[in-house]
């Protein structure tokens, strides 16, 4: 074809945008006609381009890789293995676009832990719960991370007995792991979150830990964490996040007189200490339970 050996002669790395998106739109015009060679040669060319120009052209060889994936679907996925980020990024986001669960199923039962990991973007991608709780079967602990992360951000709440059962079976020595977890417990607001975290960890006064377990206490629904979360006030580093876990403790519970004495006269004794944006926070917990 006369427009696919032009392209392939010119330079396409500095050939003027208008150019390469008049012969691409020709040639895409005559695919059904290309030998496989030609195509693949096509395809190449595509990719090139697409790691080359971030422009228009570049944008046409995406949206062209993505019309041709039923015909070229092993080619497209193979882009995965590639080294530079954004045709791994292209490739995903084109699987994702066709919803192709077959190939995304296929991805997990790969060797390489990074390709899976890019399974369960594409699952996320897709919104599909489903295919992100096999990520807890996985034996790497990034690929269970994501999945928790991603089904967490999706806000699906049917995971929470695999999110918790897959926490329980985790080592406390496994900090990363478990602090990730944790964070989509939070994100689901999953109310026992704090007794977990206490199970799981001993010393709750690690900076790291604390900061996890403060949040924590903020989706428990529970009145017994407010006394806990006023004494660390004088914590600059939690003080914010445990304004905010008061906050959200009692526009959910019932506060007693006295409760709400204690709360006010706690709070108030650290107005000097704290920033603007704490002591908006502050004036709205004595504004709610008052």
């Amino acid at each position: 074809m006369e427009e696919l050996n032009k392209l392939k002669s010119i330079d396409l790395a500095s050939c003027d945008d208008e150019e390469i998106v008049e012969l691409f739109d020709i040639i895409e015009a005559k695919c059904d006609e290309l030998s496989n060679k030609d195509l693949k040669d096509f395809f190449y060319i595509l990719v090139e381009i697409l790691s080359k120009r971030r422009g228009i052209a570049g944008k046409r060889a995406y949206e062209i890789l993505s019309s041709l994936y039923p015909r070229m679907k092993e080619d497209i996925v193979s882009l995965l293995w590639s080294d530079v980020p954004y045709i791994r990024n292209s490739a995903l986001s084109i699987i994702a676009y066709h919803r192709d669960r077959d190939v995304v199923l296929g991805l997990l039962k790969d060797k390489d832990k990074d390709i899976r990991k890019f399974g369960l973007d594409i699952a996320f991608e897709m919104g599909d719960a489903e295919i992100l709780e096999k990520g807890f079967d996985d034996d790497d602990p990034n690929v269970v991370v994501s999945a928790a992360e991603y089904l967490a951000r999706l806000g699906y709440e049917g995971a929470l007995d695999k999110i918790v059962n897959k926490l329980l079976s985790i080592p406390s020595e496994n900090l990363y792991e478990l602090l990730f977890i944790f964070e989509s417990l939070i994100r689901l607001a999953y109310p026992s979150t704090p007794e977990l975290i206490e199970k799981k960890f001993h010393d709750l006064s690690d900076p790291i830990i604390k900061d996890v377990y403060v949040r924590a206490c903020g989706v428990s629904n529970n009145k017994k964490y407010i006394n806990y979360l006023l004494s660390v006030l004088d914590d600059e580093s939690v003080r914010k996040n445990a304004l905010d876990s008061i906050f959200s403790i009692i526009r959910n519970v019932h506060i007693s007189d006295q409760e709400k004495e204690n709360i006010k006269k706690e709070i108030e004794s650290r107005f000097t200490k704290m920033s603007p944006d704490e002591l908006e926070i502050a004036g709205k917990i004595i504004q709610t339970i008052y």
